[in-house]
């Protein structure tokens, strides 16, 4: 195949308000530097009373289709949307995402015809859904190279209050348009896999016994086993790995972009990859010798982290896909899409360099990719305006927070968003449907 395919274009959504991390930490009795300075946590993303997954994922390709503004509907032949945030377990999200697209160009006096012909479906795997979404559509542009593809990554991750996972929460979608020949990241029809049955994170259906009848009870908050996960993690990226390369190594490239649980997470879970790369080209032990380690010590993969050399090639290599998870907190399915926006807004960002990009969902798979960034990506990424983005977003309490997520609030605190939720779809008498309008 001579043609290339991969990410056009991408759009990204944040919810209107934040919480700073730091005024978490202090309520809840925990050293703020801990996880400013050891996780990388710098803001919450939190979803007002009038945001939910269908505003958020909605307004991220909204936006996509206004930064395409040439783009027919014609052109798309699917919007596909990766999530584990879905509210309904028959109708999927991207139903909703589509009947606003139509109100988008109705709202702009655009041609509609051709919208009933647009394939539309969820895909689910954790949090790697919406890199399952990128995969399959890509293989629809090789056999229907005039057409592009949107992938939709939305999620809103939020945790039990005062739980172990609570100060990782956060919120987002990013839209990703694929074509033919992409002017952001061309990505190589070349996937590492790994799979394997685990159990470290469930959202179950619960069982509770109401007025003596016992009711199913759908939440959105997951059971998880952290520790479990960090090493299904390491165990699926390891073996994905393993099974992409032949002889490359994780060195030769410029940038690698991760699925971020929380900021720095990235290059934790690398360290022990980076350090067998080491140890068989025979450069580890002059590293350890420099900084007098040693290599047989049980604390070794921590001390090397703390290196000179460990450290700046995570500068060089990681850090740049770090920073908008730090302002945003775990995006799911859209946190790898996310730490790819990041990168692209950096300084570093050259035609042609290669990125490695590591997936991972929990139950458990891991894909490894490569990509290369296009002559026209600062076209791209300069249109997207994500400083602003975030900089207009409400800053709220701790108070306010909790009164959030106990839905005590009635009324919106910022009222700023492009999508009216016009039902909740929580009444009997509207048989839990949802509706929503585009604001003019």
């Amino acid at each position: 195949m001579n043609d290339t395919f991969g990410i056009h274009d991408i759009a990204f959504k944040a919810p209107s308000l934040y919480l700073p991390i730091e005024d978490l930490a202090i309520a809840r009795d925990i050293d703020p530097a801990k996880l400013i300075h050891g996780l990388g946590l710098k803001k919450m993303s939190v979803c007002d009373v009038d945001e939910d997954i269908i505003t958020l994922a909605a307004s991220s390709v909204i936006q996509l289709l206004d930064q395409n503004p040439d783009l027919k509907l014609t052109d798309i032949g699917r919007i596909y949307v990766g999530t584990e945030s879905s509210i309904d377990g028959s109708k999927p999200i991207g139903t909703y995402v589509h009947g606003l697209v139509q109100q988008y160009f109705d709202s702009k006096g655009k041609d509609t015809t051709g919208i009933n012909h647009i394939d539309v479906v969820d895909m689910t795997f954790a949090c790697i859904g919406a890199v399952d979404a990128v995969h399959n559509s890509l293989y629809y542009l090789y056999a229907n190279p005039d057409k592009v593809a949107i992938v939709v990554a939305a999620d809103i991750a939020n945790y039990d209050l005062d739980s172990p996972g609570e100060y990782t929460q956060g919120a987002g979608a990013v839209a990703v348009l694929l074509s033919k020949n992409p002017s952001l990241v061309s990505i190589p029809d070349k996937w590492g896999v790994s799979v394997k049955n685990e159990h470290d994170f469930f959202k179950p259906i619960r069982y509770q016994k109401v007025n003596g009848k016992i009711l199913e009870i759908h939440d959105e908050k997951p059971i998880f086993d952290g520790q479990l996960s960090n090493t299904v993690y390491q165990n699926r990226i390891t073996e994905a790995w393993e099974h992409f390369r032949s002889d490359e190594l994780i060195e030769k490239y410029d940038q690698l972009i991760f699925h971020l649980p929380y900021a720095y997470h990235g290059r934790r879970i690398i360290t022990p990859l980076l350090q067998q790369e080491l140890e068989t080209e025979g450069t580890f032990d002059a590293i350890c010798a420099e900084n007098d380690i040693d290599p047989k010590d049980e604390q070794v993969s921590r001390l090397f982290s703390k290196t000179p050399y460990y450290k700046n090639w995570v500068k060089a290599t990681i850090a740049e896909g770090d920073k908008l998870s730090s302002d945003m907190g775990n995006l799911y399915t859209a946190s790898i899409f996310l730490s790819l926006v990041s990168y692209c807004l950096s300084d570093t960002v050259q035609t042609d360099k290669e990125l490695l990009f590591f997936a991972y969902g929990s139950g458990s798979k891991a894909k490894v990719f490569t990509g290369k960034v296009q002559p026209q990506y600062k076209e791209k990424s300069s249109c997207w305006d994500i400083a602003r983005h975030l900089e207009g977003r409400v800053k709220i309490t701790f108070d306010e927070y909790i009164a959030l997520r106990k839905k005590e609030l009635k009324a919106p605190l910022a009222n700023s968003n492009t999508i009216a939720q016009e039902s909740s779809g929580i009444s009997a008498t509207n048989k839990f449907e949802r509706t929503y309008t585009l604001k003019k």
